[in-house]
């Protein structure tokens, strides 16, 4: 941390003239590398799911192709949703994301990978204009400012969140901001940055708060300490507070709606451990760390993304072991070194929820700076630092060596990292014992680094270097995707002009994301959306009813196809695989197939899309019974009435009346009946390819043996083989039945088989798995299948305990694996096996599957090392689709943990017949008539009733919308935990429902009084200026 000093314009000029160079020379050398394998920066996990959908949708607002405000309601974003609010975290506050609205709609992938590269050049020049101001030499500028611009952080997120570039941008813009208020007096710069920063992301300006406050900090201390007057500037708390209220002041028109859509989000709704319930990190994290400083191509773990080279390697030592000399930037390393190990510290600055290492990109400015000190000092180092210098670079490739498991069996690309870091050193010390000129040692301290950063940028983006880009989409299929992603059939579902909503069935697309937005640009009014700010109380309704696809990035999914939910939401289309008329499977109650006119199912081909495709083409079921957007609602269910209920309970109460918090006047409430069976079941264990006996270990060889004869014989005997061939096949498979070792193996898995059988004897409480380490099968058989028919089927969880491997149990299933397989097994391979279960542990992660004859579903508990949607799984409702006929069982599968316990899983069946049709059919006839819908703006008229009702609404409830019965204001609640609904009177009545973005033009007039606010201080200070300038004249 220096003080600031001037230098000449054509400096400053050069430095920037410098910085394209060596920007436009590295660019070439390592971003052309996707361009060069055919792939784009698009990611195929949140890049093609969240980002580039996005960026679509907002060009084709900008362009006029898309009827839809910046600010206002949209029916594209899953349920509904503020455009705004949502778009705000994203695109609203990027400046650069404005820019796509110059390129042909065509053009749209090369424009999304065009801005990443702006952006990352103007993350650059931010900090170049913040290094200008400091008393460091041309080259250290240059160094200091390419490490800062090809840090590993802004390659990562260049390549799977770009518009995180914003930050690596404003953070230097704020550094400079601070410094005016500390040096020059003025607090404009500051404002200016700070409302830059909360316009552009409300997160971002969350984490660059704890940045800055630290640099005003460090800086303040500094400067005292250089200063001989120690008397404290009371001014600089004005100047910062005038700094940030103005920021804050200014950035109105897009913070203030965005804090009150937060503040009602799923996120702040839902009640998640904090840090995840960690204390520590688990111990793989910490043996990463090492191996993750200076390299490019290993796992990123918690978000710790560093990569800072050898060089900044270097200078943090050099800064470190000079701690007295730089004492404030020395204790900003040190702390950010302990705070990277400690998951608290990383949670707080992630907004108190999970426990990321996001604010690492605040560590990239310190680092930078530490590296323009060590290069200027170069010249200057002493044996003393060089012995440092040697010892620090030997200890980390040392502590490499130890925590990969005491081996450099790593990527070839980090090798060469390291490579490079020892020619570093072999400069460094070469430059002091063969004298060489300063001149040429910085020529060749530059060209190592440069070469280093050229590598570095490879290690990320080649495919011949790492497997980076292997998740990165191949050219052009992102925008074949983006318009082909329903092959075309959303055109036949808009011909429909009445409102609608859609979702598609469980395997249309296997998604590795909690949803995906390309509906959103294609208009088809999905329910199933991934946004990071979603509805709260959208969220909440599908809590309470279990919903296992629901999570805080996508609030509702697929409605989990269970067939009431959907009708609640008002799905009305169903998009499905073709592959569903070769091979019928469960479809919810009352949707049947579209055909055309001479009674064809309308079969729409697939439009194969590279790496993309689910291999299909799509139809289209339609249902009858999908409920209004607006309805009435005669009776009502009181909150405690509603929250005493099952969650399938609660979703069928809801087709009896209105859940609300407060009684209201004129409806009645009930108590109401329900319908639902719990199916009684046995729980059997799938025993055939467990090893409990000899036998079972022979034909465990059979199966797995390249003859052909072998395995033919053990598929004709499944279970067992005839007595006279026992000992023959034993000998012929090397099976020793009497070995100790084989027999240690029978009686572990006769164990489980023990265990199973008691703990599962009436249902299932026990999922396990066997001795070699294979998670066991069961199935529930259905006691009497026949009273089950025509009635949608679940499986309700509830309380689930796992029991996590450990290493001695992977070490163990190495063993008996070993044994059954007559293979092998070395110490190394035991060793190997060691150092995989100890950088890959069992984080608590596991898939419960479950299975009949006509579908499949899942549900997934996420690792603790999941940033985004973790929460630990203790009730779990799995729908197992509708079916006519009966169902003799179901198959329940598990992976991943080693075992799980249960204290209560049940089946339960739900009827659907003329009654149901009936319920729904009455509640339709309650729906507004001449419903129309547009973007803001609802109207309708309810039918002649003679007692007050509840409207009852599908749409996620939000101050935003404003009711008017026959034109009189009338306030709107809560109704059924996530929608909007209001009392209606009795008799017949008009409704106007109209929308605006709650806060927007509260937003408005305070940017507008902070712009005058700032505008007016800055006439000021000018009068002030120039009255001085003449007093002194």
């Amino acid at each position: 941390m220096q003080r600031t000093i001037k230098q000449p314009k054509e400096h400053k000029s050069l430095n920037y003239l410098y910085y394209t160079i060596a920007f436009v020379v590295i660019c070439g050398l390592t971003y052309s590398m996707p361009w060069l394998s055919e792939k784009a920066l698009i990611w195929n996990i949140d890049g093609i799911a969240q980002h580039f959908p996005i960026l679509a949708q907002f060009q084709g607002i900008l362009q006029g192709h898309v009827h839809q405000s910046l600010a206002g309601w949209s029916w594209n974003l899953g349920a509904g949703g503020d455009q705004l609010t949502t778009f705000a975290y994203y695109v609203m506050g990027d400046p650069f994301s404005y820019l796509i609205a110059l390129f042909p709609a065509s053009k749209l992938e090369f424009g999304f990978q065009f801005l990443i590269i702006l952006r990352l050049y103007c993350v650059g020049l931010a900090f170049m204009a913040w290094a200008n101001r400091l008393p460091y030499s041309k080259h250290s500028k240059l160094i200091g400012t390419l490490i800062y611009t090809f840090s590993g952080y802004n390659f990562y997120v260049s390549m799977h969140h770009p518009f995180f570039l914003l930050p690596m941008i404003i953070f230097p813009l704020l550094a400079m901001g601070v410094e005016d208020v500390l040096q020059k007096r003025k607090w404009i710069p500051l404002a200016i940055a700070t409302a830059l920063a909360l316009i552009s992301n409300f997160y971002f300006a969350y984490v660059l708060a704890f940045g800055t406050f630290v640099y005003l900090l460090a800086r303040l201390l500094h400067i005292r300490s250089q200063s001989e007057n120690k008397k404290f500037d009371w001014f600089l708390i004005y100047r910062v507070l005038q700094g940030v209220f103005t920021g804050l002041l200014m950035s109105g028109i897009i913070l203030i709606p965005t804090l009150m859509a937060v503040f009602q989000s799923s996120r702040s709704m839902n009640h998640a451990e904090f840090a995840n319930g960690l204390f520590l990190y688990p111990f793989s994290y910490y043996l990463s760390i090492p191996n993750q400083l200076i390299t490019s191509t290993t796992i990123k773990n918690f978000w710790f993304v560093v990569n800072i080279g050898g060089i900044a390697f270097l200078a943090t030592i050099y800064v470190l072991i000079h701690f007295k000399a730089h004492k404030y930037l020395a204790s900003v390393l040190s702390i950010i070194f302990v705070a990277v190990l400690l998951p608290q510290v990383s949670a707080t600055i992630n907004a108190f929820s999970t426990p990321s290492n996001r604010w690492l990109l605040l560590a990239v400015l310190p680092l930078a700076l530490a590296t323009m000190i060590f290069v200027d000092k170069a010249n200057e180092l002493t044996g003393r630092d060089l012995i440092w210098l040697v010892s620090a670079s030997v200890v980390l490739v040392v502590l490499v060596w130890a925590t990969q498991g005491f081996t450099l069996n790593i990527p070839t690309n980090d090798l060469v990292t390291y490579g490079f870091l020892f020619v570093l050193l072999i400069v460094i010390v070469g430059r002091h014992s063969m004298h060489l000129k300063s001149s040429w040692f910085m020529l060749a301290l530059t060209s190592v680094v440069f070469v280093s950063l050229i590598s570095n940028g490879q290690g990320w983006l080649s495919p011949n270097n790492s497997r980076n880009t292997s998740q990165e989409l191949t050219s052009g299929s992102a925008t074949m995707w983006l318009h082909d992603y329903y092959d075309g059939a959303e055109k036949n579902v808009k011909q429909d002009k009445s409102f609608y909503r859609t979702t598609t069935t469980h395997n249309y697309y296997s998604h590795p994301t909690a949803g995906n937005n390309i509906p959103t640009f294609l208009g088809a009014k999905d329910l199933n959306s991934y946004y990071s700010i979603q509805n709260g109380y959208l969220y909440k309704f599908n809590e309470s009813l279990n919903n296992p696809q629901s999570v805080v990035n996508g609030s509702v999914g697929q409605g989990d196809n269970r067939t009431t939910l959907l009708n609640l939401l008002g799905v009305k289309y169903l998009f499905a695989k073709t592959d569903i008329l070769k091979k019928p499977q469960s479809i919810p109650y009352g949707f049947s197939f579209v055909r055309n006119k001479a009674g064809k199912i309308i079969d729409y081909p697939e439009k194969p899309v590279p790496g993309l495709s689910n291999h299909s083409g799509t139809v289209i079921l339609k249902s009858n019974l999908s409920l209004p957007l607006a309805y009435l609602q005669e009776k009502s269910i009181s909150t405690a009435t509603y929250d005493s209920l099952g969650p399938l309970q609660r979703e069928q109460a809801l087709l009896q009346g209105a859940e609300v918090g407060k009684s209201v006047s004129g409806v009645s409430s009930i108590q109401p009946s329900s319908n639902i069976q719990t199916v009684s079941y046995t729980p059997h264990l799938y025993t055939q390819h467990i090893v409990n006996n000899a036998v079972k270990a022979v034909l465990y060889r059979m199966r797995h043996s390249p003859n052909t004869r072998y395995q033919q014989t053990a598929a004709d005997n499944p279970v067992t083989l005839p007595e006279n061939k026992r000992m023959i096949w034993a000998k012929a498979t090397g099976v020793h039945p009497h070995s100790p070792y084989l027999q240690n193996v029978i009686k572990k898995n006769q164990a489980v088989i023990d265990r199973n059988n008691i703990e599962n004897s009436s249902s299932l409480h026990l999922m396990d798995n066997d001795a070699q380490g294979r998670h066991l099968s069961y199935q529930l058989k259905i006691d009497n299948p026949k009273k089950y028919k025509n009635c949608e089927l679940y499986l309700v969880i509830d309380g689930v305990k796992s029991s996590r491997h450990s290493l001695r149990d992977r070490i163990n299933t190495l063993d008996a694996n070993a044994v059954v397989s007559g293979d092998p097994l070395s110490k190394l391979q035991k060793i190997d096996r060691a150092r995989t279960a100890i950088q890959f542990p069992d984080l608590g992660a596991y898939t419960l599957s479950v299975q009949t004859k006509t579908n499949s579903n899942y549900y997934r508990q996420l690792p603790v090392s999941n940033l985004s949607d973790y929460k630990d799984r203790q009730h779990v409702v799995l729908n197992l689709g509708y079916s006519s006929a009966p169902r003799g069982g179901v198959i329940v599968r598990f992976n991943g943990v080693k075992r799980l316990k249960f204290n209560s899983v049940k089946l339960m069946a739900i009827p659907f017949n003329k009654n149901y049709n009936r319920e729904v059919t009455q509640l339709q006839r309650h729906g507004l008539q001449n419903l129309q819908v547009k973007n803001d703006r609802i109207t309708g008229t309810t039918n002649d009733t003679n007692h007050q009702t509840i409207l009852t609404t599908s749409i996620p409830y939000t101050k935003g919308w404003h009711l008017k019965v026959d034109g009189k204001r009338t306030p709107t609640y809560l109704v059924n935990k996530g929608f909007i609904g209001a009392t209606i009177p009795k008799g017949e009545h008009n409704i106007v429902m109209t929308y605006a973005t709650p806060g927007f033009k509260l937003g408005i007039l305070v940017s507008i009084i902070g712009v005058l606010w700032l505008v007016g201080f800055a006439i000021l200070g000018l009068i002030r200026d120039l009255w001085q300038k003449k007093k002194n004249g």
